[in-house]
């Protein structure tokens, strides 16, 4: 079943109403829904305050004794008698008596004890070579210079492993400047692997300071000898 007459009275509707109040109420009715509904809501909504609920303090009341209580003690029992002589005050050693008794004088075995584990000790320590030991060859005065020279040779000697009975030289010559020449090994410990580095930890601690005002010479041959052994 067909309706023929629609179209046309469509047709006519749409040409009636002008393009442009169309777009009129639209813009107003779009206006309403976004700024007129908002408006409302917020002059007429009122969100309800979050109100602190009242706290309060607990005050401890005071305790108040127990009164003490009366015995009650029958007629008939015996009265007893209390000594008015008082007690003897215990003694109290004093400072002085405290330290007669603990302070002990160290007797000669304890003094010998001692000596002779000191001793065993230094003897210990004499068995442990030192991991550098610095000499010069010649006529030198100055011991605090080799010894400042040892202690920097010995940061960068590190042996792979310990052993007591193998030792490598290494001779250098040093020069006022503190330079030095190219170092050699005057006695190899029969491992390459050890001679080469002893030879680097030589290289690496150089500079060392210049040579004392005093020594007359431009020059120093040094010796030092490097032991694969444990620091203390």
């Amino acid at each position: 079943m067909s309706y023929p007459a629609a179209p046309y009275i469509n047709k006519d509707i749409s040409k009636g109403i002008p393009i442009g109040l169309v777009i009129v109420i639209s813009i107003l009715f779009h206006a309403i829904l976004l700024v007129g509904l908002p408006l409302l809501g917020y002059l007429f909504w009122k969100p309800k305050k979050f109100e602190r609920p009242n706290t309060f303090q607990l005050v401890q009341l005071p305790v108040q004794p127990n009164p003490p209580r009366k015995v009650k003690v029958p007629k008939d029992s015996p009265k007893q008698k209390v000594s008015k002589d008082t007690p003897e005050k215990s003694k109290v050693p004093g400072p002085t008596e405290s330290n007669k008794k603990t302070d002990k004088k160290p007797s000669k075995d304890d003094a010998a004890r001692n000596d002779e584990a000191l001793d065993e000790l230094a003897n210990l320590l004499d068995e442990i070579p030192a991991p550098a030991v610095v000499s010069a060859i010649g006529e030198f005065k100055y011991p605090w210079y080799l010894t400042n020279i040892q202690n920097k040779i010995q940061k960068y000697w590190n042996p792979p492993s310990e052993n007591k009975n193998i030792r490598v030289v290494v001779a250098f010559t040093i020069f006022v400047d503190g330079t030095i020449s190219e170092p050699v090994i005057s006695k190899s410990s029969g491992d390459r692997t050890l001679d080469n580095l002893a030879l680097r930890a030589v290289k690496l601690a150089a500079p060392f300071g210049k040579l004392s005002a005093g020594f007359n010479a431009n020059r120093v041959d040094l010796s030092v000898t490097l032991n694969p052994t444990m620091r203390m």
